[in-house]
């Protein structure tokens, strides 16, 4: 008989521990966070709803955390993040806590109606995606590996509002882009900084326009990254990969990476036109199957919205479809920095 594998649960900072889960599609773990309260562990996120994440917290629950939980806080609905919730909530009678703009988001993609799938199915049709697989990604991939079950309540948190978590003060923060309304917790005096998806070292967080959610996401996450730039912080509790520090020096770089982003697009739009699929093929390049391809529909979305917004391009709507073209008299190249206006 195989000995059970070492579970992937380390100390970060004293009293907060880093639970590395698998994840069962796109990216292979999600990391979720644990901060001692006197009567239990107050949990940061949940791990995405697989077996082999559930196997593990069951061995947790039973060894290093069987004094249970306390409160499950939610960043926000992506299924890597709110996948167990349910779950944990009926095992340990722990209250969820999360907005309700990120619950509604979560039953629309995750629980859908009839109606919510052909919408989807519509949306990624009228941006280029082959209906064979729109097909897929609604009803396979959205259905089966990244569904959920959805909190039937949750208490909901305020931008501002002030959590205290065993012996630790954090500020709740409320940022956009990556998703709806998600959720960063900050710790003034451990200058720490639990991020989800916001903020993440080695990749960029996805900042896409999907059929429900964010409909322009670019100013809103490049919103958040000004507030970040603020913040006084020498721990970043990221969702992937390691922790790490440099978390202003991070914003900064992300600025500049979605800089590039949109030079990219204005360069590869075509003067006949294109459509978010085309345009983010040209830029992307193949993806490896559909829902890698829609996610790059999505970020495509996001940049083309932007700059059409500063004028750089325009787009022409027919019953099917949308297309998008280049305004030539755009001039300049589009900056963004993180402090004044993020327009031109």
């Amino acid at each position: 008989m195989e000995e059970p594998v070492e579970l992937p649960l380390k100390e970060v900072l004293p009293g907060i521990l880093m639970f590395t889960l698998p994840v069962d599609y796109g990216i292979d773990h999600v990391n979720i966070y644990l901060i001692r309260e006197s009567e239990g562990w107050c949990l940061f996120d949940t791990g995405a709803d697989c077996e082999a994440a559930r196997a593990l917290w069951l061995r947790a629950l039973e060894g290093p955390l069987a004094a249970g939980l306390t409160r499950i806080i939610v960043s926000h609905h992506h299924p890597d993040h709110l996948g167990l919730a349910v779950w944990l909530h009926e095992r340990t009678g722990a209250t969820i806590l999360m907005r309700e703009e990120e619950r509604t988001v979560a039953g629309q993609t995750h629980v859908p109606s009839a109606d919510d799938r052909a919408y989807c199915i519509d949306f990624m049709c009228r941006h280029g995606v082959a209906p064979e697989d729109a097909q897929q990604v609604v009803g396979g991939v959205l259905q089966s590996n990244m569904a959920c079950a959805v909190p039937a309540r949750v208490e909901p948190l305020e931008a501002g509002q002030t959590l205290r978590i065993g012996e630790h003060v954090f500020e709740v923060l409320v940022l956009g882009g990556h998703s709806i309304a998600q959720i960063c917790l900050y710790a003034p005096k451990l200058k720490l900084l639990l991020t989800g998806d916001q903020l993440l070292e080695r990749i960029t967080p996805n900042i896409g326009v999907w059929p429900y959610g964010e409909t322009d996401p670019l100013p809103r996450y490049l919103d958040s990254l000004r507030t970040i730039a603020t913040l006084d912080i020498e721990h970043v509790l990221p969702a992937h990969h390691d922790v790490y520090h440099a978390g202003v020096k991070r914003a900064h770089g992300l600025v500049a990476h979605h800089q590039k982003a949109l030079r990219k697009f204005m360069a590869r739009l075509g003067a006949g036109g294109m459509n978010a699929t085309e345009l983010g093929y040209a830029v992307y390049g193949a993806q490896s199957d559909p829902l890698h391809a829609y996610l790059a529909m999505g970020e495509t979305l996001a940049h083309l919205l932007w700059l059409e917004r500063s004028g750089y391009v325009r787009h022409e709507e027919t019953p099917a479809a949308t297309r998008w073209y280049p305004v030539t008299a755009a001039g300049e190249e589009p900056t963004l920095t993180l402090s004044g206006d993020m327009s031109r």
